[in-house]
């Protein structure tokens, strides 16, 4: 995915560039990082600033969220202007959230002695005392000016809709205001008069008037100020509107480079001044540069929005300006596009794929995609060991050429964690150590056998234990059970594979757990114990749950899984079940307790009776829906009809034991009311891929063929006519072979597919073809038409008329 062509386009492209507000809020949304398989901190750099600007290609940011909050440094500089007399939130409160009629209640009292009537929390602000202490009216006129300037110039790069502004007021304010900061006495007041006679020009399109303010206002005033930077991002904003985009890009990546504040909105502002991947405005915005600190500035820029690889950007930086602080975020986020875009594909690779897909391209181990992979990882290892030595980033090069090697499998891979090891790290680096040797260590083995998972134990508890305490790690937890530990017991021996769901059971745990959610990865332990483990990896599984002193490594999956014993004692008698080996199966059965059976899924789609005589397949409720079953109780029903059955001398009481074995074998079918007795989950579509005679051997691993085909349920009705005398029983049996066999003959005409006519016709073909080769409705027909059943068979079939219809 690319966000270069997927980007909202956002409506107000005025406010977009230049949110240089006193008052500002962004939201939260899910995490953006977790959507591919990445065990690479992204904190490496140690700088919370460039937060937002983590390696994501799923959205343009990954956090929009501005690293300092405007509203609060505008409003902190109060409390020394104040004497240092009152606290930040304080400030904030006068300053920012207090209404203009309070404000001015407090000037009228000031300067007229009218009575004071604010609130008792207005009241109570330390601020307000300062006030009425000094009678200081020019900085309270100022607030009030302030207060009346907002909500013109109010506006976000993120919004959604345009402010709405008055010109005619904004002119008359900006006239004020140029006339209240002549005024002014106070450097500090006259500073904020100017910051606020630039946002008006700005923002009401008098951009060479926004130019000439900051030379006027601002750049003599010598004030030590936040507002000094954000007035300058007015005039670069200024310059933008005229045109003079390159002159824009340059005064944006000094804003960058030189604070925090605004980040966000500063590298918004640089994106739309550039074209970020185009070499020719790369060139142009570097020629702006006065000395090579700046150009290794504003290529870090460049490279910091990229999705495609910046080797060669790293490498211009690092001859600028090798101690740049940008270069460690660039190292960081180069690992993270070699994990999302081929790590997850190496992975798949492993475990046997030929043709994976890497972004919107298929791909093969010998693609150009994989191997230019390989060498850019290789070009990135290169870099980092080569400029570590010498660098201040050292430590950061050294922990990113480590875990290159070691997603890429290089044979360096071990020299370089050793030498990692020695430089001087971080607690957060030391840990990231940690992390990439733990992956080594799982890399290294070609078979987890006891030895090896005894070495590996103190590594997983360890990781346990880190994302306990920094939820920031769980998703590496999880990865390491789920895409990583999984996969070389998937792909190990065939008697350790049932460890390949355990690990899976434990990173569902763990998402539930400590992740809460996480934008790429689904629980689905459960679902492949269901759908993917044999009979035979099945009872190893339970031979280990129920073992009473397993291996401590045994035990660690045991405890952390998210499925439990109930879950695998229920797959193993549903493998027997789908087989039709009833006494098998009630062993296992046995052992779950009925309410287990209680839950949504099986109290919904086990609440049929799968006794029920029904002429027609429905997955609703019906009338005959008067017991329910469980999946012991309809087991052992079924083991009580077979031995019934076998006692039994009575040629028509065994003919209704039969019929009733047949009712009991259709309805755990795919066409019956109670499929889950022998499945998990149903889907429409699968009649199409696997029901039919000539694709059987397609059918889903652990399915037996006959879920879709009911032979057997044919076979059972065909026994109880064969050994009934009475023609209305026999007539029901031979409709009810017809209906099994019709899930045998493939391509059935569906009315959506055809005309009206053509409809008919492809659906009399098709009837003739069906009796042709079972004979059944000839049958019905000459042999019992003068039944009872065969007139509710008539009004209730609509093959049945249609079959009839065709022959006259």
């Amino acid at each position: 995915m690319n966000w270069k062509t997927s980007i909202v386009v956002l409506i107000n492209s005025v406010c977009l560039l230049f949110p240089y507000n006193i008052i500002g809020c962004a939201g939260t949304e899910p995490d953006p990082y977790d959507y591919f398989v990445s065990l690479f901190h992204r904190d490496m750099a140690g700088n919370k600033s460039y937060s937002p600007f983590y390696y994501t290609n799923f959205q343009f940011l990954y956090d929009a969220q501005e690293p300092v909050n405007t509203a609060s440094a505008t409003s902190a500089e109060w409390i020394g202007y104040c004497q240092k007399k009152i606290k930040p939130n304080e400030a904030y409160d006068f300053v920012c959230r207090y209404s203009r009629t309070d404000l001015q209640n407090l000037y009228n009292h000031l300067e007229k002695k009218q009575a004071l009537k604010i609130p008792d929390s207005v009241a109570r602000n330390p601020m307000t005392t300062y006030f009425l202490a000094t009678k200081d009216l020019e900085a309270l006129g100022y607030l009030l000016y302030a207060k009346q300037v907002e909500p013109q110039v109010t506006g976000d790069w993120s919004s959604w809709e345009p402010v709405e502004r008055d010109s005619l007021k904004m002119a008359r304010l900006l006239k004020n205001g140029e006339q209240l900061g002549k005024a002014a006495k106070k450097d500090f007041i006259k500073l904020r008069y100017g910051y606020q006679i630039l946002r008006l020009a700005h923002y009401s399109g008098n951009y060479k008037q926004c130019i000439a303010g900051f030379d006027q206002w601002i750049a003599p005033n010598k004030t030590s100020s936040v507002l000094q930077p954000l007035s300058r991002g007015l005039k670069a904003g200024a310059y933008w509107h005229l045109g003079q985009k390159e002159t824009a890009a340059y005064e944006f990546s000094l804003l960058f480079s030189e604070s925090d504040l605004k980040k966000v909105a500063n590298y918004m502002s640089f994106d739309w001044c550039v074209k970020r991947l185009d070499e020719k405005s790369r060139k142009r915005s570097l020629e702006k540069c006065r000395n090579a600190e700046e150009k290794a500035n504003m290529l870090g820029l460049f490279a910091l929005g990229s999705n495609i690889s910046e080797q060669e950007t790293l490498e211009a930086i690092v001859r600028l300006n090798p101690n740049a602080p940008i270069l460690p975020v660039l190292v960081t986020r180069e690992i993270h596009k070699l994990e999302e875009f081929l790590y997850t594909p190496s992975l798949q690779f492993e475990a046997g794929k030929k043709q994976v897909y890497i972004g919107y391209n298929e791909s093969s181990p010998d693609s150009k995609e994989y191997l230019n992979w390989k060498k850019k990882a290789a070009e990135l290892i290169d870099f980092c060991s080569r400029n570590a030595p010498s660098s201040p980033h050292k430590a950061v090069y050294l922990l990113a050429a480590s875990h290159a090697s070691v997603i890429t499998k290089e044979a360096r891979a071990k020299d370089l964690i050793s030498e990692a090891r020695k430089a001087s790290l971080t607690t957060l680096q030391k840990d990231q150590l940690s992390l990439t040797q733990l992956l080594y260590s799982i890399n290294m083995e070609k078979r987890l056998d006891m030895k090896a998972e005894s070495a590996l134990l103190p590594s997983l508890q360890w990781l346990e234990k880190k994302a306990k305490s920094d939820s920031s790690f769980a998703p590496f937890y999880r990865r390491i059970m789920a895409d990583v530990l999984s996969l070389k017991y998937e792909q190990g021996p065939a008697e350790q594979r049932y460890k390949y769901i355990l690990c899976k059971g434990v990173a569902d745990h763990i998402n539930e757990e400590w992740v809460k959610g996480g934008w790429g990865y689904y629980a689905n332990a459960l679902h492949l114990l269901r759908e993917q483990m044999t009979g035979k990896e099945t009872e190893q599984l339970i031979q280990l749950m129920e073992s009473r002193n397993p291996l401590p490594f045994d035990r660690f999956l045991l405890e952390r899984t998210s499925f439990n014993k109930n879950d695998v004692n229920d797959l193993a008698g549903t493998a027997w079940l789908r087989q039709y080996q009833f006494r098998e199966a009630e062993k296992w059965f046995s052992k779950i307790p009925a309410s287990y059976y209680q839950n949504e899924s099986f109290a919904l789609y086990l609440a049929a009776n799968p006794f029920a005589d029904l002429l027609q397949d429905t997955h609703a409720p019906t009338a005959q829906d008067t017991v329910t079953y469980t999946k012991l109780t309809f087991t052992r029903k079924m083991i009580a009809l077979e031995e019934s059955f076998n006692r039994e001398t009575d040629k028509e009481r065994q003919a209704k034991l039969a019929y009733e074995m047949a009712k009991g074998l259709y309805h755990m079918s795919y066409w019956g009311n109670s499929w889950m007795l022998v499945q998990y989950d149903w889907t429409s579509t699968e009649a199409g891929l696997y029901a039919w005679v000539d694709t059987l051997a397609l059918a889903p691993k652990g399915i037996n063929p006959d879920y879709y085909a009911v032979q057997k349920a044919r076979e059972q009705y065909a026994k109880a006519r064969s050994l009934s005398t009475d023609p209305n029983f026999q007539a029901r049996c031979m409709f009810m072979e017809a209906k099994c066999a019709q899930k045998e003959m493939s391509n059935i005409p569906y009315s959506y597919a055809y005309s009206a006519n053509a409809y008919n016709t492809e659906m009399s073909q098709w009837l003739k073809d069906f009796d042709k080769r079972y004979g059944y409705f000839s049958k019905l027909n000459s042999n019992y038409s003068t039944t009872p059943f065969y007139k509710e068979a008539f009004n209730t079939c609509s093959y049945l008329r249609d079959f009839l219809g065709a022959k006259k």
